[in-house]
C-alpha cells in the first residue's frame, strides 16, 4: 500500500484508509472479519466517530493485536466542552485504546458553528486531553471548504476531512493548497459521494485508460490521483468492498487532465447530482427548512438502511417544515450545483414522509 504523510503529524498514512460508517450495521463478527480485512491488506488509517452507532466497539474489537500500527481517527460532534471532554473518554473506552492518533471536531458546517464549537470550550477540550496524552493530533471535519479553511488559518488543527469527489471538486481551489501550505494533513471523506457513486457496475461504466470501469472505481481512483490528498477513506461494511476498493492504493493513480474532464462530465451526464451537503443553504430558507439535514436523511434511509430511524427523524424535525416549501427558488440561485432542490424535497417528503 502506498503511504503519505500526514501533515504536520509526520505519520505515513495508507492513502486508501477505512470509513467506519457502515460496519454499525453488520453483524459484530462480520464487522471484525471487515476491518481486519482492511488491515490485511496494508490499510493503517481507520475513522469512525462517536456518533456512528456502535462502530467504535467493532473496530476496538477489531485492531486488538495490531494497535501499535495503526492511526486511530475518531469525531466528537458535541457542542460544549464537557460533553467533548465524556465524548473522548467514551471514545478511548469504546476503542480499547489508551490514546487517540487523532479527534475531530465532526461535522462543522457554518461560520457560526465554527464560533460556536471554539466559544463553548470544544477545542479546549480537545488541546486539554492532549496535554494529558489521551489525544496526540486535533482536526476538523466539515462539508463546506470555506468555513474549514478558516478553521485552518487559525493554525490549531493537524488535519482536516473534507468532501471531494468526481461531482465535487471544490477542495483544490483553496482548502487543499492552502492545507499543503500549513502542513496540515487532507483526509477526504465522501469518495463515492455518500454512496450515490457506488451504483452496480453493470448501471453505468466509465472509461479509464481505455478500459470500463465502474463508478466507484473511476471516483475512488481519481480522489487517488490528486497530490494534496493524504488518505481517502470509502466506508467499507463487507469484505468484498474491501477487496475492491483497497488494492487501487497499491499503485499511483494518474489521470491526463482531458480524461478527468471528460469523467466529470460523463458523472454530470448520467444524473449523479446530488447534495454534498455544503451547507450553502443554510440559514437561507425563508421557511426554515433544514435543507441539509433533510437530504442526509434521506442518504440515510436510501443507502445506509437507516430506515425506521431517518422516518422518525424526519417525522419529529422536518415534515411540518417541508410541507411549507412555495418553490421560491432561493436555495436553487446559491446551490452550487444548481439542484433542483424543491423536486428533491418533494421526493424526500415521498419516501421519508410514507407510514412505517
Amino acid at each position: 500500500m502506498l503511504q503519505r504523510r500526514l501533515g504536520r503529524t509526520n505519520f505515513g498514512a495508507s492513502v486508501v484508509g477505512f470509513g467506519g460508517i457502515p460496519i454499525q450495521y453488520q453483524p459484530r463478527e462480520e464487522a471484525v472479519r471487515v476491518v481486519r480485512r482492511a488491515i490485511e491488506l496494508g490499510v493503517n488509517f481507520i475513522d469512525t466517530a462517536r456518533s456512528y452507532g456502535d462502530s467504535e466497539d467493532k473496530i476496538g474489537a477489531a485492531i486488538k493485536e495490531v494497535r501499535e500500527k495503526l492511526f486511530i481517527s475518531t469525531k466528537s460532534h458535541f457542542r460544549t466542552k464537557r460533553e467533548v471532554e465524556r465524548s473522548i473518554e467514551e471514545s478511548l473506552r469504546r476503542l480499547a485504546v489508551d490514546k487517540l492518533d487523532l479527534i475531530l471536531i465532526h461535522s462543522v458546517d457554518s461560520d457560526e458553528e465554527l464560533e460556536y464549537r471554539l466559544r463553548m470550550g470544544v477545542l479546549e477540550a480537545m488541546k486539554e486531553a492532549r496535554a494529558t496524552g489521551k489525544v496526540d493530533y486535533i482536526g476538523i471535519s466539515g462539508h463546506c471548504n470555506d468555513v474549514l479553511a478558516k478553521a485552518i488559518k487559525t493554525g490549531e488543527f493537524d488535519a482536516v476531512m473534507a468532501t471531494y469527489n468526481l461531482t465535487n471538486d471544490d477542495g483544490d481551489r483553496e482548502l487543499f493548497p492552502l492545507a499543503r501550505e500549513r502542513n496540515v494533513g487532507v483526509v477526504v471523506m465522501k469518495p463515492l459521494g455518500g454512496g450515490y457513486l457506488a451504483v452496480p457496475p453493470e448501471a453505468v461504466q466509465f472509461k479509464v485508460a481505455d478500459r470500463a470501469t465502474s463508478t466507484a472505481e473511476a471516483s475512488l481512483r481519481f480522489v487517488l490521483r490528486n497530490p494534496y490528498i493524504t488518505t481517502v477513506i470509502p466506508g467499507m461494511g463487507k469484505i468484498k468492498e474491501v477487496e475492491e476498493d483497497v488494492p487501487l492504493g497499491y499503485v499511483p493513480q494518474r489521470m491526463p487532465s482531458s480524461e478527468v474532464k471528460e469523467l466529470q462530465e460523463r458523472a454530470k451526464e448520467v444524473g449523479f447530482t446530488f447534495c454534498q451537503g455544503c451547507g450553502y443553504c443554510l440559514p437561507l430558507c425563508p421557511k426554515g427548512i433544514r435543507i441539509q439535514d433533510v437530504f442526509r436523511l434521506l442518504v440515510s434511509h436510501e443507502q445506509y438502511g437507516m430506515r425506521e430511524w431517518a422516518k422518525t427523524i424526519y417525522w419529529e424535525e422536518h415534515e411540518a417544515l417541508v410541507t411549507l416549501c412555495d418553490e421560491c427558488l432561493s436555495c436553487v440561485e446559491i446551490c452550487p450545483a444548481q439542484l433542483d432542490i424543491p423536486a428533491k424535497l418533494k421526493e424526500a417528503a415521498a419516501i421519508l414522509g410514507s407510514k412505517h
